[in-house]
């Protein structure tokens, strides 16, 4: 299967407050879109939450 879409979730490493960008190990763990909607709710498996708009 071929993705709708992709996002990579940016996060601050706690330990030395430094920008990660999407480390393999991540995954998203949780996604709310509501139908007539243009926004999208995503959290990934670091806890991040994002809201997107999708164009």
């Amino acid at each position: 299967p071929i993705p709708v879409a992709s996002y990579k979730f940016n996060c601050v490493d706690p330990v030395n407050g430094q920008e990660v960008y999407d480390d393999d190990g991540q995954f998203v763990s949780s996604v709310c879109w509501r139908g007539q909607s243009q926004t999208l709710v995503a959290a990934n498996c670091k806890g991040n939450i994002e809201i997107l708009e999708m164009v």
